[in-house]
């Protein structure tokens, strides 16, 4: 009943925005694209390296352009250092009416605002009202305002592949989608991650994790399967003691949980150093991508309903689905067995893989 509240609360909200905000727009690219402003307020990190890329792809193109990203002051530093942008705006991730407006009232004339949401909601409305933009790119092509309308066009394109699109309407001709993924140094990390297989058990909510008996049995076959390996659990602070639970308790001695991972730095560097990467969190599947490592990605299925956040599929990547019939993801469904064939028929790869360096 709370769910339908809400939803019910949304689309009125929605509504309320297109009547107050929007205004149609001519279709297509207009003038000269010189001002880019990217809005990235949603915090999300495995969607920040997703399109890492078009952040150096954009900048080859001719013109000069200069690139404003909104994001979280989380994310800021990323976008800033590792990306390369010209300009970080920082916002908190719900921000007020009136934080928006101060805000959008100091960012001079945008050409185009690249807004990759399916559904805009009320405040993403009042946002492009007060920068007035020339041009929006979006997946949400019932707005008015939208006029680089994304999301028939870009319909069963995985996520990446929406950016590399958007760069082909901006001029681009070839385009590297390798991923940015700053170097990380040791951090706080206290476990030795040379050669580890390295498992991610967590995602973003508990829906999309293992659970703990799904997990303990998954090591103990893993750990048989593959005797002469060692594993490494990663987790952090919020799922330690989750993480620290199932490792004791699948009573393997190849097996050992990753100590002193903090932060994101810590887990890149456990990345960087392992052997190979099997995880059911998109960021951390992403994050292996581009350091391309050897990867067991593990995603929910919901029927045959395509999902654009997968891995773009290489030979250092296997993509198993866990059948999830419900409206929530359930990760426990995935074949421990399918997954022991995955990982075997990556690691001849990781003969070839060294660790980069870091201090």
């Amino acid at each position: 009943m709370i769910g339908y509240l809400q939803l019910l609360r949304d689309r009125v909200r929605r509504a309320l925005g297109i009547l107050l905000f929007d205004k149609k727009i001519p279709l297509s690219i207009q003038g000269e694209i010189n001002h880019i402003l990217v809005v990235r307020w949603d915090a999300k990190l495995g969607d920040s390296y997703i399109s890492s890329f078009f952040f150096r792809e954009i900048k080859k193109l001719p013109g000069n352009k200069k690139v404003t990203v909104i994001t979280t002051p989380a994310l800021a530093s990323l976008y800033r250092d590792c990306f390369g942008v010209d300009e970080v705006i920082e916002i908190n991730k719900r921000p007020g009416y009136g934080a928006i407006g101060k805000m959008a009232s100091a960012i001079p004339h945008v050409d185009l605002v690249i807004h990759l949401t399916e559904g805009m909601k009320m405040k993403d409305l009042y946002l492009l009202h007060k920068l007035s933009p020339t041009n929006v790119a979006s997946l949400d092509d019932s707005i008015g305002r939208v006029n680089v309308k994304l999301s028939r066009a870009t319909a069963g394109m995985l996520f990446q592949d929406k950016y590399r699109y958007l760069l082909s309407l901006l001029g681009a001709k070839e385009v590297d989608q390798q991923y940015m993924i700053p170097v990380a140094g040791k951090g706080n990390v206290t476990s030795a991650c040379d050669d580890l297989i390295l498992i991610n058990p967590f995602g973003s909510t508990q829906y999309k994790s293992f659970s703990h008996a799904k997990m303990v049995a998954l090591l103990k076959t893993l750990a048989t399967e593959f005797a002469a390996h060692r594993f490494g659990v990663l987790s952090s602070p919020a799922t330690y003691a989750a993480a620290e639970a199932m490792v004791r308790d699948s009573s393997v001695g190849n097996v050992i949980l990753l100590e002193g991972v903090k932060t994101i730095d810590d887990a890149i560097y456990c990345v960087q150093q392992c052997r190979a990467v099997l995880s059911v969190d998109t960021a951390i599947v992403h994050i292996a991508v581009g350091l391309e490592k050897p990867l067991v990605a593990i995603y929910p299925r919901h029927g045959e309903t395509f999902n654009q956040w997968l891995p773009t599929s290489t030979p250092r990547v296997r993509i198993l689905f866990s059948d999830s019939p419900g409206l929530n993801a359930d990760m426990n469904n995935v074949d421990n067995r399918a997954v022991c064939e995955a990982l075997a028929s990556l690691l001849p790869v990781t003969e070839q893989a060294e660790p980069l360096a870091a201090e």
